[in-house]
């Protein structure tokens, strides 16, 4: 089988990784001349991510120790936690040699152009000329704007959050990393992601006006910027368009993003999985999705209702999860997946329930 991925990110990668060991021709093509490279990404990783891929401390730069939640007010609950901070470009890298070990090809400096999907042709791009590329099956790992979703017509008119965040350089905790919740990051949150004591990644995430929330944040910190990210975040409307014939789309191209962080480089290796699961078993795709989809849905409802939160319901949010039955099953549960955690929770702490009307 002749299988063309574009875009050598996590998703693609672990696809390309999973098709060539089983001796399949595997072409990858990227767009940008370093894989790995611009980052767009905050980098922070559960220890979900060991569930798809093999631990390797060249790639991790920071062990973190848990959380430290920030209340409008200025109210912190500390919540103890086994996280990662990964650079993503040792990342990526090391899932795209993994792949070509298996066998895969890495093209970089190809920009996928159009295709024709009755002669199953893929058109790009690459140092000025024009190259077409015959594939049997087209795999789009090409990110939230995914040029294969729109020229196959998956695209649906998808929403976004914008996300930007800056290096800063300075003196940190290099052991928890911040969120900051309310009216200083509407719509979504505020952080601060430690790389070490000297190196914090800080940034926010909303639909509208980021760079004004951008500003309010950055005044929590001093230090100087070395280095400015920003970029769309696809938010989760169901990924049902995500396989079109002989098309498919993994990852952010796909729309398989966590609506409570944001975040989408587990669950886009998660759909890169299921997806060579079925193709080498000849499995119906989006059908194959719905364990993923069920999570994601449940991070769906999650972001709704905090959506509706006042400054006063995050206040009474950070005080219940104050409990310490609360914080060891924070702990024990990666939030890849709250269908494991999140009745545990109500359990734990029944106040919670205050907030079911949010739901309705």
């Amino acid at each position: 089988m002749n299988v063309v991925i574009v875009g050598a990110g996590p998703s693609g990668s672990t696809v390309a990784y999973e098709l060539a060991k089983d001796s399949h021709n595997v072409r990858v093509f990227e767009e940008h001349p370093a894989i790995g490279r611009p980052i767009a990404c905050t980098g922070i990783v559960t220890r979900a991510l060991f569930d798809f891929v093999e631990r390797d401390d060249d790639y991790i730069i920071n062990e973190l120790e848990g959380v430290r939640i920030t209340a409008p007010s200025g109210k912190t609950v500390d919540i103890p936690l086994k996280e990662f901070v990964i650079c993503r470009e040792r990342f990526d890298t090391f899932l795209a040699k993994r792949a070509i070990k298996a066998g895969a090809e890495y093209h970089t400096r190809f920009k996928f152009r159009s295709l024709d999907e009755g002669s199953k042709v893929a058109r790009f791009s690459h140092k000025g000329k024009d190259v077409e590329v015959k594939y049997d099956i087209l795999i789009g790992a090409d990110g939230p704007f995914s040029a294969v979703a729109r020229a196959s017509g998956l695209l649906s008119r998808r929403k976004y959050y914008v996300g930007s965040q800056a290096t800063v350089v300075g003196k940190f905790d290099p052991d928890w990393f911040l969120t900051f919740f309310g009216s200083c990051a509407p719509g979504f949150f505020a952080w601060a992601v430690p790389e070490s004591a000297e190196r914090v990644r800080a940034g926010v995430a909303s639909q509208r006006h980021v760079h004004k929330y951008f500003d309010l944040l950055r005044e929590k910190f001093s230090g100087e910027i070395v280095e400015r990210q920003a970029g769309p975040i696809p938010i989760f409307d169901g990924a049902k368009n995500v396989q079109k014939g002989s098309i498919y789309l993994v990852g952010d191209a796909a729309g398989v993003v966590k609506n409570t962080t944001g975040g989408g480089i587990i669950t886009g290796m998660w759909s890169a999985k299921i997806l060579a699961d079925c193709l080498r078993n000849n499995k119906n795709y989006s059908r194959a999705l719905r364990p993923l989809r069920r999570e994601l849905l449940l991070h769906w409802k999650l972001r709704n209702m905090l959506d509706k939160f006042s400054d006063y319901d995050y206040e009474l949010l950070v005080d219940m999860m104050s409990k310490d039955s609360v914080k060891r099953i924070l702990h024990k549960y990666p939030r890849e997946y709250p269908s494991k955690f999140l009745w545990r929770l109500l359990l734990a702490q029944p106040r919670l329930i205050r907030f079911a009307r949010f739901a309705i």
